[in-house]
C-alpha cells in the first residue's frame, strides 16, 4: 500500500499525459486546466477493501464496455493492480464535450489528446485506471484540455 501511496495516481495521470505532449513538442502547462486528483477517493476505498468493510466484488465491477476500451485504446502503466496484483493496470481517457460533438463519450488515446487540444474548444478529459483480469476501476483524475474560450475570442478579435 506504501508503494502505491508513493507513486500516486496523480503521477500516472500526470506522466500520461505529458509523454504524449512530450512526443508532440507541446508544453503540458498550456493543454491540461482545473485537474482534479482523485488519489484519496482511491485510497479510501482500497482502504474499505483492505479492512474489509467492501467486497471484492463491489470494487471490482469494471464494465464490458470499459473492459473493450482498455484493451483497445488503453494505456498500460507502470503500477499493479492494487486488488489482484497479477498485471499491470492499464489507463483509459474518455474526453467529453459540446465541442467534441459525436466524439463525446469515446476513449482517446494521449496523442489524440494533444491534436484534439490544438484544434478544438474545452472538453473534458476523464482518466479511469482499470485492470483487465479481476475488473477493479477508479477514476484518478479529470482535467480540461482545448483551447479556452477567452483564447478563442482573442485570436477572433485579432483577425477582424
Amino acid at each position: 500500500m506504501a508503494a502505491l501511496t508513493r507513486a500516486g495516481t496523480s503521477t500516472l495521470a500526470r506522466v500520461t499525459v505529458q509523454a504524449g505532449e512530450r512526443q508532440q513538442g507541446v508544453d503540458s502547462a498550456t493543454l491540461r486546466r482545473a485537474v482534479v486528483d482523485y488519489a484519496l477517493q482511491r485510497r479510501a476505498k482500497l482502504a474499505d477493501v483492505y479492512a474489509g468493510r467492501a467486497s471484492l466484488h463491489d470494487v471490482c465491477d469494471a464494465h464490458p464496455y470499459l473492459l473493450r476500451a482498455a484493451k483497445y485504446h488503453g494505456r498500460p502503466s507502470d503500477v499493479s493492480c492494487p486488488v489482484c496484483r497479477k498485471e499491470q493496470l492499464t489507463e483509459v481517457h474518455y474526453v467529453y464535450g459540446d465541442a467534441l460533438k459525436a466524439v463525446s463519450g469515446q476513449a482517446k488515446s494521449p496523442r489524440e489528446l494533444v491534436d484534439m487540444a490544438q484544434r478544438l474548444r474545452e472538453f473534458n478529459v476523464y482518466v479511469v485506471e482499470v485492470c483487465r483480469s479481476c475488473g477493479w476501476n477508479h477514476l484518478t483524475a479529470s482535467f480540461v484540455m482545448g483551447r479556452s474560450a477567452a483564447t478563442s475570442s482573442r485570436r477572433r478579435a485579432a483577425t477582424e
